[in-house]
């Protein structure tokens, strides 16, 4: 276990260090989804309290432009990883006593503490431009820590396609299978208004759980349920992402 520990905090140390000598590859992932929530809320801002019933559509828009932006962070850690391969720096490590998982949660980590980061701005931002947080400090806390770990559980998604694939383009389709996710959630409207349909998807996907936790926070103060669901919805996505990681992983080592 202290091994384990170890070398983990180790090439998490290094994860973080290759970030900080790389800055224009967090960029993308800040201006990317405040360009978005710009343009959503110039569109729409006027017309939503009588389309949708919500009367600050800054403040419903800031989760969204949040987990958009930990989606992205997330993402690059495939490509990352992809790199290690093709350089061969990767089986250096599996012919090192390093314990195999250690590969995987050091990424996980590292991954957790850029989502912080690159929300924390997302969210500072959103408050300057007028959106609420009536959970206060607190929820502001709360917000930053969970997506943090979406950030680590939605890294596995693509650490597991990098390490069965080896390929930097099929890498990227971390990033690309969250789009779905996204748009066919609650992410642009409430449920309430859609069509039976995408009514019915959008009550299946885990991102319509988990932005309803952010939005309690943000427009309505502190709902127990809705964080639960929250919390159990970025549960769900990280035990599913970290058995296919494990198990990519697996395979990848034989």
């Amino acid at each position: 276990m202290m091994r384990t520990a170890t070398a983990t905090y180790w090439l998490t140390k290094r994860a973080l260090r290759e970030a900080l000598r790389q800055p224009e590859v967090e960029l993308p992932q800040i201006l990317i989804p405040l360009f978005f929530l710009a343009t959503i809320i110039g569109a729409a801002n006027q017309i939503a309290p009588q389309a949708f019933g919500v009367s600050n559509y800054t403040g419903f828009q800031v989760p969204v432009a949040m987990v958009q932006a930990v989606a992205g962070v997330a993402s690059v850690s495939g490509i990352v990883m992809v790199t290690d391969i093709e350089r061969g720096y990767f089986d250096k490590l599996l012919l090192t006593p390093t314990p195999r998982i250690a590969l995987v949660l050091s990424r996980l980590v590292a991954d957790a503490v850029r989502a912080t980061v690159v929300s924390t701005v997302i969210l500072v931002v959103g408050l300057a431009i007028g959106s609420p947080l009536e959970a206060g400090v607190g929820g502001a806390v709360i917000l930053v820590l969970l997506m943090g770990a979406f950030g680590a559980a939605y890294s596995g998604i693509g650490l597991a396609i990098s390490l069965r694939t080896g390929n930097p383009q099929a890498a990227q389709l971390g990033i690309l299978i969250f789009f779905p996710l996204l748009f066919l959630s609650t992410a642009f409207a409430p449920k309430e208004v859609f069509e039976p349909w995408l009514e019915t998807v959008a009550e299946f996907n885990p991102v319509t759980y988990l932005l309803a936790g952010m939005r309690s926070l943000v427009l309505e103060g502190w709902d127990g349920a809705d964080l639960g669901y929250a919390f159990a919805a970025v549960g769900g996505i990280g035990g599913f992402s970290l058995g296919l990681t494990m198990l990519a992983l697996r395979l990848r080592a034989r």
